[in-house]
């Protein structure tokens, strides 16, 4: 997966504009998710995928099977939200429950002031993703290096962050490897097999991840490495006056519409 969101941030559609221009229209936009109430966190999900899909080109079922995964995390965690549990049903609890079932000597009821801060919660982070999303989908990981240097971000920042960008992705590409091959040789067929197989999946893991570590180590110093990462940018931008119209004209417009909600 870590190939093919590379391949998509250099090669998709918005991949000439700068990437300061990108990052600072996604922080004002990341920005708004946070403050804004759903009826704009909603225009920003719609909005923020729209770009994603129409101008940068992302094809939909990449960009659909990505937000699905998000959203099937953050589904499964708004049970914590909603549902409580109290010792005697008050009144004031038998006004908010919306469903209630006795357990342990007291009562499991599904809030509706919950249900409503999980819902606020799933709207507020899908917005805040997807402009998210739009970084990670169009900037690639030495453009946003290169971007923190130019704005003074602290050289060791930058390096350990494409380095756990890289070993995060060589961890799952390596545990993919493993699981394939013991599943094919049966590995996970009783519940005793597969306990083992998670034991050697876990210790091998480890090992290769030490030895792949060790390897690069060796490769860079093999290079020359002087205790710093230098990074080469081959790629020529054009800043589009377009784009930051259309960027600002949105910006106002969610503005507006937070203010029509709020009046």
């Amino acid at each position: 997966m870590h190939i093919q969101l590379d391949t998509l941030a250099y090669s998709n559609r918005l991949r000439h504009l700068p990437p300061s221009q990108k990052l600072w229209f996604v922080l004002i936009v990341l920005l708004l998710a946070l403050i804004t109430h759903y009826p704009v966190q909603i225009l920003i999900f719609i909005w923020m995928s729209c770009w994603s899909v129409v101008y940068a080109g992302i094809p939909w079922r990449i960009y659909g099977s990505v937000i699905l995964g998000v959203m099937t995390f953050l589904v499964t965690s708004m049970p914590a939200l909603a549902i409580e549990y109290a010792g005697n049903i008050t009144p004031t609890i038998q006004a908010d429950a919306l469903w209630h079932i006795g357990a342990w000597g007291g009562q499991i009821y599904l809030s509706r002031q919950g249900s409503i801060q999980a819902i606020e919660v799933l709207i507020r982070s899908l917005a805040s993703t997807s402009a998210l999303f739009f970084i990670v989908l169009t900037i690639p990981a030495i453009d946003l290096a290169t971007t923190a240097q130019k704005v003074g971000c602290p050289q060791i920042l930058v390096e350990l962050a494409l380095l756990v960008y890289r070993f995060i992705f060589l961890l799952a590409d390596t545990a993919q490897k493993i699981v394939t091959a013991q599943i094919s040789r049966g590995g996970y067929r009783l519940q005793r097999l597969r306990i083992h197989s998670l034991n050697l999946l876990v210790r091998q893991l480890i090992q290769r991840t030490a030895s792949r570590y060790q390897q690069l180590i060796l490769g860079v110093t093999a290079r020359g490495f002087q205790q710093e990462f230098r990074f080469w940018q081959p790629q020529s931008y054009e800043y589009s006056p377009r784009y930051a119209r259309e960027s600002i004209i949105g910006c106002v417009a969610l503005i507006v519409v937070e203010i029509f909600y709020l009046s």
